[in-house]
């Protein structure tokens, strides 16, 4: 007969503690090997929440897009605010003024007109005079840009025309749609008004070419396709950050017993969903700059302009950026750090009074967050709404939590017995 011999101990694989060795639980199916191995795998609601948290993170990406381009680009105020900047911008106001500067001298004869303001000894310059307003003009109309009255003019056209093209977009006529097949902004109106600054005259813009009057935004033969991208971003700014709350949401339903773990997982995912949207908001600049803009000078002024027209985008992503860090710092305060303790219970007192005022304080941070966000975010009320509701009843379950660890650390009551009867 055989002995088994002395049962053993060694160093779980996963670091868990020490697992039986020899002896008839070492082979058993009911073993303690078995029984720490089961306890430490993780149920399959753990990893249906954990592909929920993914699929969210992954579309965060996708719905800061969409919402940018409803914000700065779909909607006429957004668009309008974003014209004038580009203005106000020195190296594009130089490019605009270059452009401007040769529609202008294209129907300004600069050396009769010369010729009739100056005195008849200074006549003889005129030619010259004709010759140094290729340099002199375009510096004139530069800082006739910068004067708040051209600006809001450069912005009203701007409106005027969002507007109309806008009304194209949903699928309206307008006078746009039949103009040469293409959607574009009258200068006629900043030309005028840049002439009679600089002295020519406030009818330059009636004379020049049909084709010089406008800058052409839109093509006929891009007219379906822009239809159709701005009837899906429209349903996608709205329905893609809901939906983002939603499946984190039920990423936290399904992860029961490991919330803190899930929770924690969310707030990374969102912080990887805005540094993914920032490198590609980089790469998409590059792009544009490097790819499709062949003139070397232009390139400035179009890193420039693709700087602030994707604003928006940047400050969305910072902005997740600060959530995803609120969120990791919700999931370490319920955790079993050192200093999550000492911070537990420096509020613990307080928290099981006035949790009330708790939850007022923790949702005006959220509101706060929110007002430091990034404007015209087009449905941005709802998921708003739901964050509210977590972060009270995340207050609750930590207060909840709290009294649970007090409770434990007191012990459990002990029973006082009476002295004995002596009588």
């Amino acid at each position: 007969m055989t002995s088994a011999g002395p049962t053993g101990a060694s160093p779980s694989p996963e670091g868990g503690g020490p697992v039986a060795t020899g002896g008839p639980t070492a082979t058993g199916g009911s073993g303690v090997a078995g029984g720490a191995v089961a306890a430490r795998r993780h149920p399959p609601g753990f990893w249906r929440a954990r592909t929920l948290v993914i699929l969210a993170s992954v579309l965060i990406v996708f719905s800061i897009m969409a919402t940018w381009i409803r914000a700065q680009i779909i909607d006429t105020e957004g668009w309008t605010q974003t014209s004038v900047r580009l203005l106000q911008n020195e190296k594009v106001r130089e490019v605009v003024a270059s452009d401007l500067s040769e529609r202008l001298l294209s129907v300004v004869d600069v050396q009769n007109l010369a010729a009739e303001k100056l005195p008849k000894e200074l006549q003889p310059l005129a030619p010259l005079l004709s010759t140094a307003a290729a340099q002199v003009v375009p510096q004139a109309i530069e800082k006739a840009l910068e004067v708040p009255a051209i600006q809001e003019l450069w912005g009203r056209a701007n409106h005027i025309t969002h507007e109309q093209v806008t009304r194209i977009l949903n699928g309206g006529s307008g006078a746009l749609s039949t103009s040469g097949g293409v959607v574009s902004i009258n200068l006629e109106l900043l030309v005028d008004r840049v002439g009679e600054r600089l002295g020519v005259g406030n009818e330059v813009g009636a004379k020049l070419p049909a084709n010089r009057r406008t800058l052409v935004l839109l093509r006929s033969s891009q007219l379906k396709l822009a239809q159709d991208g701005v009837k899906a971003m429209r349903g996608l700014s709205f329905i893609l950050p809901l939906l983002v709350v939603l499946m984190y949401i039920g990423a936290l339903a399904l992860a029961a017993g490991y919330r803190r773990r899930v929770l924690l997982e969310i707030g990374v995912g969102i912080i990887a969903g805005a540094l993914i949207s920032l490198v590609l908001r980089r790469w998409i600049e590059s792009y544009v700059v490097s790819s499709l803009v062949h003139n070397e000078g232009l390139r400035p002024a179009m890193r420039e302009v693709m700087e602030i027209f994707t604003a928006g985008w940047r400050s969305r992503a910072l902005w997740l950026l600060i959530t995803g860090v609120v969120v990791i710092f919700a999931g370490w305060l319920a955790g079993p750090m050192r200093w999550a303790r000492r911070l537990r219970d420096l509020i613990a007192e307080p928290l099981e009074h006035h949790p009330g005022w708790f939850a007022t304080g923790a949702a005006a941070i959220v509101l706060l967050i929110a007002t430091l966000g990034p404007t015209r975010t087009p449905g941005q009320a709802l998921p708003l709404l739901i964050e509210l509701v977590l972060v009270v009843v995340g207050v609750l379950a930590l207060r909840r939590q709290i009294e649970q660890e007090r409770g434990e650390a007191a012990g459990p009551p002990t029973l006082v017995q009476p002295p004995p009867d002596t009588a």
